[in-house]
């Protein structure tokens, strides 16, 4: 029996990782999730608004110029009284001239009026369009840097979910190893009670040992049907898709930096930082955007039209006027000042929350650093377990074969090997997860896994 449960655990082991490398299918599944992800989606569609928005900005320096009608029909209003006949007709009399002459009422408003322009405004002195478009530059910068933090994420995430699917996979393989040996020891003990060679006891004891198992087995399978969901999740495919495995064990990580390492590479490439800094300069951008309004704002109007009773677009009814137009807020009850202290403030709070992100980063680089070396060292006691337990459980199997030792020995020499089988599993992958995590924290824009 002990030959059996070796060589099944090995094949169970070795079915439990599959078909390709670890390196080329996880890199496959991050390209899938960076391309289907629905969350990094939105972000990269927030990303493609700030950058509409800076053109939309940009635009502000440029001329703006429209093309302006008006037709009017009008009635009533005041009138303009020209006594023309009174004063003219005594002329003509007294001269004998046969004219009469009525006398004129003139209304102020045409009866009808059309005019058709082009309008051109060209700022000359407007420093808020400047500010302006350096506050949507940083906005642009900040929805650039939350895209690269996004996927960073995302990264870290599908590997994460990757590994924690593999480990799951590989404990239910090896519970369904110990299944069978245990359902096997169950119907070895149900014989030998038949032969008078065991007690009832032993009977039910292994009968209860395989209904832990089984227990055991049930949700492990839970939590690996868990894990291949949230991994397609991630990916945005459907939820009971199958996952390709490697095909032999994953490389282990091979870079594991010292915490003040992973701390400096943590401060230098992570976005959050950059985006505080960049949120940091919008602040001052807008304490100087309400600033100007202290200053004039100049621009150039230039006009050019036909303006008459009735349609007609010849020289004799055409116009252009050109002028310089100034305006200056003088004041305006203090509302500007009280902006600036707001902009003010913002900018002190973007500092302080850059200072607060900078010592949390710096502590996660820290504690992800640290995790891994923890790791590392607890894979290497995990298998150093392993091979005690099975050296254990040789020794006990052997001694129970020969009659020398109790079946409740040997149940817990196999429950013994068959846990530290699991927790080596756990603890190789729970490795990979924390690499993946410090790979994450560090931004170090690479893997620290050799596969």
């Amino acid at each position: 029996m002990r030959r059996v449960f070796i060589v099944a655990c090995a094949a169970a082991w070795a079915a439990s990782l599959g078909a390709r490398t670890g390196g080329d299918i996880l890199d496959q599944y991050v390209q899938e999730g960076l391309r289907r992800n629905p969350a990094l989606a939105q972000r990269r569609f927030a990303e493609a608004r700030s950058r509409a928005a800076l053109s939309e900005a940009a635009g502000l320096f440029l001329p703006s110029v429209s093309v302006e009608a008006r037709y009017t029909r009008a009635g009533g209003g005041r009138v303009i009284d020209l006594p023309i006949g009174d004063l003219m007709n005594p002329v003509y009399q007294a001269l004998h001239v046969p004219i009469t002459l009525p006398n004129q009422t003139i209304p102020f408003l045409r009866e009808r009026e059309q005019e058709t322009r082009v309008h051109v405004v060209q700022p000359v002195l407007q420093p808020a369009i400047a500010y302006n478009y350096k506050i949507r530059s940083a906005l642009r910068d900040i929805e650039r840097l939350s895209v690269s933090a996004q996927e960073r994420s995302l990264v870290a995430d599908i590997r994460a979910a990757y590994y924690n699917y593999l480990k799951a996979d590989a404990v239910c393989s090896l519970l369904t190893v110990t299944e069978g040996l245990a359902r096997e020891h169950s119907r070895v003990a149900e014989s030998l009670f038949r032969h008078d060679k065991v007690t009832r006891a032993d009977v039910l004891r292994a009968s209860a040992d395989l209904a832990e198992i089984r227990r055991a087995a049930a949700e492990a399978e839970k939590n690996r049907s868990m894990a291949v969901s949230y991994f397609n999740c991630l990916l945005n495919r459907p939820l009971d898709s199958g996952i390709e495995k490697p095909a032999g064990p994953l490389t282990l990580p091979v870079m594991t930096p010292e915490p003040a390492e992973a701390e400096s590479l943590a401060v230098s490439n992570r976005e959050e930082l950059r985006q505080l800094k960049r949120a940091v300069d919008l602040m001052g951008h807008k304490v100087s955007l309400h600033r100007t309004s202290f200053l004039p704002g100049v621009a150039a109007v230039f006009d050019w039209g036909y303006w008459d009773e009735m349609y007609r677009f010849d020289n004799e009814h055409d116009y252009w006027t050109a002028s310089l137009a100034a305006s200056w807020n003088l004041f305006n009850g203090f509302q500007d000042r009280r902006r600036i202290d707001q902009a003010r403030l913002e900018a002190a709070e973007k500092r302080c929350e850059l200072e607060d992100g900078l010592n949390r980063i710096r502590l996660q680089a820290r504690d992800a650093a640290t995790a891994v070396s923890v790791g590392r060292r607890a894979l290497e006691a995990a298998v150093e377990k392993r091979l005690a337990g099975r050296k254990a459980f040789e020794l006990v199997e052997r001694r129970y074969r020969e009659g020398m030792a109790p079946q409740i020995e040997y149940l817990a020499g196999r429950n013994a090997w068959t846990q530290a089988e699991v927790e080596a599993a756990v603890a190789e992958y729970d490795l990979h997860i924390r690499a993946a995590e410090l790979e994450k924290v560090t931004a170090s824009g690479k893997s620290l896994l050799a596969e």
